[in-house]
Parts: C-alpha cells; structure tokens; sequence
C-alpha cells in the first residue's frame, strides 16, 4: 500500500497530494461503502463504553464484523473476505492512534476515523463529528480541542502533518472559537460556518471529497496541455487566459500551455459547468485582464506563529498587597525545602510501569479558559 501512495508524491499541492492518498487509502479498506446509518449501528454495539474508553481487539472486532458482512452482502465484488477486511481496518485504525499498540485507542478516536472515510455528505460528517463531542448542544474547547487532535492524525499516517499545523491544536481551536469571540462553548453553527472556510488544519477533508464527487464526471473541455478531451476528473479554467482549460494530472503537477502562467488565478470544477457559471467565469476573466487584483487562499488560514494567551493557560491569580509579604516567605520556605530534599539520598525507585498516557489523554486533562 505504502508503495501505492507514493506515486502521488509528484502532487505539488499539498492539501491535494493528501486527499489523494487518504482517498485511495478509503478504497483501499472499501470505506467508501460506508453510509451514515451503517456506522449508527455499528457504533451501537460499544454504547456500553464512554468516549475515553479502549474500545480493545474485542470490541473493535465485534463491531466492525457485521458492518464489513452486511458489504459482504451488498458488494461481493468489493468486499471478497470479511475476516481480511476487518483485520485490514483494525490494523489501519492501531496505526492511525496508536502505533506502539499501548492500548490507546479510544472510542472516540474510532468513530471519528470512521466517519472521516465513510461515504456521507461532508456536511453531515462535520454535524457527527461535532455531536461526538458536544453536550446539550455545546462542545466546549477542550473537546474541540480533542476532536482536531484526532483529526489531524489522519494527514500524519501518511506524512504530510506538517502543513496542517502539526500536532498543536491550539491555534485551529482559538480559530475556531474567534467565531464566538472566544466564548467557553460553540454550537453546531458557528462550528459549520467555520469548517466551511476551510481551515488549513482540517482543508484536506473538503479536498477529499471534492476528488470524491470528480472522479467520474466528464467536462466538455479539452486540457491545453496533454489535450484529454473529455476533461475526466476534476477541470481547471484559467480566469485570466482565454479558452484555457487544464486537467487534473497537468494542473497538480503544474505543466502549463501557451501565455498562461503559474500565478494566474484559476476555477476549479468537480462537476460539469452551467451556461451561467461560464458566463460567470467569463466575466471574470474580463476583468482580470484589465486589473492585476491580488489572488486569494482558497482556505482559512491558521496562524500558529502568533498563538496569543494559551488556551490552556491557568487564570492570573490576583495579588493582595495584605497578603504579598506572606506569600513571598512561603516562597523561601519553599525553595529551602526543595534544597533539603535534593540533598538527601533518594529512595528506592518503583519499579512499576507507570500508566502510558497519549497526548490526547494528556489534552482531556487540561482545562481550556477563555
């Protein structure tokens, strides 16, 4: 499989090479067959466990096994062994979170992945997945915190965490929660408004699916490049050069054709255009050739250079000027004990393994403050 992803390495873009890899990696474990009521009643049978829980071997077989058998049913041409399927998917989740086989794989962590690679509208999977995480409602930073974490192990499995902000979470979660001005909690419209700018952390997602919904349709264009006509997948129109239209294959791996440049802006289509989206594009480019307008990212980006306050931060304890002089010798008294301790002999190590815990674990014992 490993060899099967690196032939998108040649994807320049980032947020497409990515999506391309989870993509085949979702047809890989027949994923994609997967539909929202599907995962309802698989996930049913783990009801007995809570959200932090270790779903183990045993409850991750005992769901998993009707749900690849009722594909079985469905597409016996796609799901050929049920036993491979399962194992494959099992092996795919440990890897996923947890890779030392620590017995970190949570519940929550299960049904996100899950969700992630099924086949339901993208929509719907951003309301599950907020669901997973929200009470009454709400979900409040830290469990928002949580869910990204999660998230962004995806793009890690297949070595292109880097880009969406690496494992550090916080500056997507003050993105998001900039939405309600920073608010304790967010509720599922704002949390959608937000997903639908495509923040870089999670942009990968959007792009999966938009690779999803193209990989069949037919453009009535012809590629200036390698000249496929039919354009099959998803359709490239340059909104400064006239009549020019690019393939997927060309475009990701930026081949160009005539006068047309790499910095000029372009239309993606995932589906056969309209008269009135090429009327539209038309005007565009009208007025692209008689203004040099500054291109925009085609998502919201994340500023992890300048995080501010830590979300996780303690709250300031306010000083008492009656008080200073009391906490400042019980300050001394603290270093002089810290000195006496250091100097006596140390006592006899526990040879116990303490508990292993994730950086997920470690997350969901930390308080999140405005």
């Amino acid at each position: 499989m490993s060899k099967e992803l690196s032939q998108f390495n040649r994807v320049k873009f980032i947020a497409y090479r990515t999506a391309m890899k989870l993509r085949a990696l979702q047809k890989r474990l027949c994923l994609d067959l997967v539909d929202i009521p599907m995962l309802e009643k698989c996930f049913s049978r783990l009801a007995g466990l809570s959200n932090e829980e270790s779903p183990g071997l045993e409850g991750m077989v005992s769901s998993l096994l009707p749900l690849f058998e009722q594909l079985h049913t469905k597409h016996p041409q796609m799901v050929r062994s049920v036993a491979l399927a399962v194992d494959l998917c099992i092996n795919f989740l440990l890897n996923l979170f947890d890779p030392s086989r620590d017995g970190l794989l949570r519940v929550l962590s299960f049904k996100i992945a899950l969700i992630v690679f099924s086949n339901a509208p993208l929509e719907d999977k951003y309301r599950f997945l907020f669901n997973l995480v929200a009470q009454d409602g709400q979900a409040d930073q830290k469990h928002v915190a949580l869910l990204l974490y999660d998230l962004i192990q995806i793009p890690k499995l297949v070595g292109e965490a880097a880009a969406f902000g690496g494992s550090n979470v916080e500056p997507s979660v003050r993105s998001c929660f900039e939405t309600v001005r920073l608010s304790p909690s967010i509720s599922i419209g704002p949390f959608l408004e937000w997903l639908k700018q495509e923040p870089q952390s999670v942009v990968w997602l959007p792009v999966m699916h938009r690779l999803a919904t193209a990989e069949f349709a037919k453009h009535q264009a012809k590629c200036n490049v390698c000249k496929m006509f039919p354009i099959v997948g998803l359709r490239y129109r340059c909104l400064r050069c006239f009549n020019l239209d690019l393939c997927q294959n060309c475009f990701f791996s930026q081949r160009t054709a005539k006068k047309h440049k790499l910095k000029h802006p372009m239309q993606e289509y995932a589906v056969p255009t309209t008269s009135s989206e090429d009327a539209r594009d038309f005007a565009r480019m009208v007025r692209n050739k008689f203004s040099r307008s500054k291109s925009s990212l085609g998502y919201l980006p994340v500023d992890v250079g300048d995080e501010g306050r830590p979300l996780a931060a303690p709250p300031a304890a306010a000083r008492n000027p009656a008080t200073e002089a009391l906490h400042q010798r019980a300050a001394v008294i603290s270093h002089r004990l810290a000195q006496l301790t250091a100097s006596q002999p140390a006592e006899p190590r526990d040879e116990r393994v303490a508990d292993v815990q994730s950086p997920a674990q470690l997350i969901n014992q930390v308080c999140f403050f405005r």
